[in-house]
């Protein structure tokens, strides 16, 4: 019948066959799914409560008025927090891309609250243009189990968890909405808190400017776009400094010979040639070395401080991208015509070596001992000094980067056993008891004050022709659990003193004092001033007699010593 009479069918209906229409089930498995505001509220909830021990921690410790206030406040904080950092993770979690991003950063986030938390780390600029710059071996150190832990836990496990759940669609309006919504609740929110809590707040946020460095997320995205927005290329051609330089040369007619170690996170609270109860400088005890007890660094990691200190800028006013621009004093004395060298056992010299001889000293059958799979112990470099100062008839500037208290590895910076016991043998130092972790740091300044011992030892025994001086100084400091806070590289207006204040130290061998118009326990009657990174471009420049309207003699370690009372006329 349908071949002859299709018309049929159409008059008969009721022999069409029908489909059949959607259950109620299935139309709620199509649009089933969680609720995209609800997973954005939940996010920043994890991100605000577990990825900021330390800010709480900070926070609570505060505490300008009652428990009550401060628990108060906190929980209105946290409140506003969780509606801002929800809106804005509102629009990101509207498609499967967005997804992705926020739980890349709540990867990012766990990892770096490990050490925001466990450390007392601050996270701002430097310390992205720090862990850029880290090396493999820098990493390996910083890398725990316990890292690791944390960062399955609080990154990986929420990653997972944002990227498999099935999220609910609502259109670009319905999230905007939400979006708006939610940032209008936290200023509404944040208002209300200012009028009840301002007191409180004000207090806590004033006399604790470290908290925004510590609140995770937004510390660590603040800082990397601080950090690309100030990056800038490399200068085709640098700002020459001192274009006027001369050498004049010396009236004695010996080669003038500078050897400079540049010493790595040692603390001048941890000498004991500045007080300090334990005998941590006993190599130096002896050695007509004199100590400069009240130093202050430039910056409180390397990256500053290394290029600052041999820059002219001054500590005030420097800034990494501007030294990045301009020639540094290597650069000024290699121009005169004064042999500069740098000597390598570090992580790198931060591009202030980048234009002059460098090299990292090999080990030898002699000092195989001295290296392992995580780097050579800074006794290495005293060989490659021999060796240098051997091939050395001329004026010269060799530069020892020593690895000296590196952390957090302390116990790796000197050979075993140390002098001091127990020890705290592993990179998680925040779990070693105090007693154990200082034993360790004070046995890698008693190391480099062996090592520093060795290289005076080595310049003594070229003074019969050479007229040479050593200088010591320490790059930044280090804190070692004081106030739960571990490391270095805080910013300086946060910084506690033990990041700050270093340990600089001078020997000058009798021809050397001679040549310089100096007489016996000059440098010493200048010891006990105020000094800083800024001193070290102008003590290069004056020991070496250069010439140039850009030297500073008030700045200068040896013009301050010639013109201290009875020295003036030390010459011949």
């Amino acid at each position: 019948m349908s071949d002859k009479h299709p018309q049929a069918l159409l008059a008969a209906p009721h022999l069409v066959p029908r489909m059949p229409s959607k259950s109620p089930h299935i139309t709620h498995l199509a649009t089933a799914g969680t609720s995209p505001l609800l997973l954005s509220l939940a996010a920043a909830a994890w991100l605000v409560l577990l990825d900021n021990f330390g800010f709480w921690r900070t926070f609570m410790a505060a505490r300008p008025g009652t428990a009550f206030q401060q628990i108060a406040a906190g929980m209105g904080v946290a409140l506003v927090l969780v509606l801002l950092f929800g809106a804005a993770l509102r629009p990101l979690l509207s498609h499967r891309l967005g997804a992705a991003v926020v739980a890349l950063l709540m990867i990012a986030s766990g990892g770096i609250a490990h050490y925001v938390d466990g450390w007392g780390v601050l996270i701002d600029k430097n310390m992205v243009r720090n862990a850029i710059e880290t090396d493999t071996r820098e990493v390996r150190e910083l890398v725990s189990w316990s890292a690791l832990a944390d960062l399955t836990i609080r990154g990986l496990v929420p990653a997972l968890f944002l990227l498999l759940i099935r999220t609910r669609r609502s259109g670009i309006w319905g999230a905007s909405k939400q979006t708006v919504g939610l940032a209008v609740a936290g200023l509404a929110v944040a208002a209300l808190l200012l009028t009840t809590s301002y007191g409180t707040l004000a207090t806590t946020f004033r006399n604790h400017r470290e908290l925004r460095l510590q609140l995770v997320p937004s510390n660590y995205i603040n800082a990397v776009l601080g950090h690309f927005k100030g990056a800038t290329s490399a200068p085709v051609t640098l700002t020459k400094v001192a274009p006027d330089a001369k050498l004049v040369p010396s009236p004695a007619s010996r080669p003038r010979v500078l050897v400079l170690l540049v010493g790595e996170t040692a603390r001048a609270a941890n000498f004991s040639l500045g007080g300090y109860g334990r005998d941590t400088n006993r190599d130096l005890a002896q050695s007509g070395i004199t100590y400069f007890p009240r130093v202050t660094s430039c910056g409180t990691d390397t990256a500053t401080s290394l290029p600052c200190m041999f820059s002219n800028i001054g500590a005030d006013t420097f800034s990494v991208s501007q030294a990045q621009a301009r020639e540094n004093a290597l650069d000024v004395l290699q121009r005169t015509g004064v042999q500069v060298t740098w000597l390598e056992n570090n992580s790198g010299c931060k591009g202030v070596c980048a234009r002059v001889p460098t090299r990292a000293p090999a080990p030898t059958p002699d000092s195989a001992s001295l290296c392992s799979e995580s780097g050579c112990h800074d006794g290495i470099l005293v060989q490659s000094l021999k060796d240098e100062l051997h091939a050395t008839d001329t004026d010269a500037l060799v530069v020892l980067h020593m690895m000296g208290s590196h952390g957090p590895s302390y116990f790796k910076r000197y050979p075993a056993p140390g002098r001091f016991t127990p020890t705290c043998d592993t990179n998680r130092i925040q779990q070693c008891s105090r007693e154990a972790l200082v034993n360790t740091y004070d046995n890698s300044i008693d190391y480099t004050s062996t090592v520093i011992r060795q290289v005076v030892d080595v310049a003594r025994n070229n003074a019969d022709r050479l007229d040479i001086a050593v200088i010591y100084v320490s790059d930044h400091g280090e804190s070692l659990g004081e106030n739960n806070i571990y490391l270095h590289g805080l910013p300086p207006s946060l910084a506690p003193r033990e990041q700050k204040e270093v340990p600089m130290l001078g020997w000058l061998s009798p021809p050397a004092a001679k040549a310089l118009k100096l007489a016996e326990g000059c440098l010493s009657a200048i010891s006990q001033a105020q000094y800083s990174h800024d001193n070290l471009f102008h003590t290069l420049i004056g020991f070496h007699g250069v010439s140039t309207t850009a030297y500073k003699p008030d700045l200068d370690l040896i013009a301050r010593a010639r013109a201290a009372p009875g020295c003036s006329q030390a010459a011949n």
